[in-house]
């Protein structure tokens, strides 16, 4: 089954015997988060497809994770934006545990964009600078700084 308004929908799906619901669009003050929370057991949130999370749907997400804070649950694929959250609101991680996490860079060079998947075995010793695809400069940077992308792994 799936929740859908007009910005914002999840998808439930298995994958290797274990439920994951995958978010996709605007999380917003009509984002709704029950499907999630009638699942039993372990759940896996997969962030990949939110393209936004307004203040209204921060608080949305932060009052649904608190009921269920006696669950275990893991955040995957999470985006730059979900890590911004996650960094400056703890309560947006609840008790979760992050898994993996998109880690953007930039290339000075060309200005090309790319986001690189790190799983949290990871996060002490991701690379700052990376070779850029498009251009082949080996300087495509980490956008921010590793010890402040990383804060959400330290608050617990």
């Amino acid at each position: 089954m799936n929740i859908t308004n007009d910005r914002f929908k999840i998808v439930r799906a298995e994958h290797e015997g274990r439920i994951v619901f995958y978010l996709q669009g605007d999380i917003d003050e009509d984002a709704v988060f029950d499907q999630i929370a009638q699942e039993s057991g372990e759940v896996i949130i997969n962030w990949k497809g939110v393209t936004s999370i307004n203040s209204c749907g921060v608080r949305n997400w932060v009052n649904f994770i608190k009921t269920v804070a006696d669950r275990t649950i893991y955040y995957i694929e999470c985006p730059p934006l979900v890590v911004k959250q996650m960094n400056m609101i703890p309560s947006f991680l609840g008790t979760a545990t992050v898994y993996s996490v998109y880690v953007p860079y930039v290339c000075d060079n060309c200005d090309a964009e790319k986001l690189v998947l790190v799983t949290a075995e990871k996060f002490g010793s991701v690379e700052e600078t990376i070779q850029c695809d498009q251009c082949q400069s080996p300087e495509m940077e980490l956008d921010g700084h590793p010890k402040h992308y990383f804060t959400f792994g330290r608050a617990k």
